[in-house]
């Protein structure tokens, strides 16, 4: 191994620290993709957490039923359940697609300013 070549390493270590502490300018296409995980964010949360609780509680219902063997309980749990992970794709749908129209000019513009240079 050279001198010169553990130089350049050096060097460019340093420069890849050094570029982490520089302030950097926000592009368009940086605020481009913030708009559209502001868009897409809640619905997604949201969605995960419905599917995630309906199927923790379908499960328990589940378990109510061959376990224990209560039908009423486990049924009473489980329909619920899976009514709540079958309404998590829908709520993501409606979250989303009011969220698009509110954020719907303002990524265009960008999309926009974007593509023509």
């Amino acid at each position: 191994m050279s001198y010169y070549s553990e130089k350049e390493r050096e060097q460019s270590k340093a420069e890849a620290i050094r570029r982490q502490y520089l302030s950097r300018k926000e592009n368009k296409l940086d605020e481009l993709r913030k708009l559209d995980n502001k868009v897409k964010a809640p619905g997604r949360i949201i969605a995960c957490f419905l599917g995630v609780v309906g199927a923790l509680v379908m499960g328990a219902g589940m378990s109510l039923v061959m376990v224990w063997s209560d039908m009423t309980m486990g049924l009473a749990l489980g329909i619920p359940g899976l009514l709540a992970v079958l309404l998590a794709c829908p709520v993501y749908r409606c979250i989303t697609g009011r969220r698009k129209k509110k954020y719907a000019a303002a990524i265009m513009r960008l999309s926009d300013d974007l593509m023509r240079g």
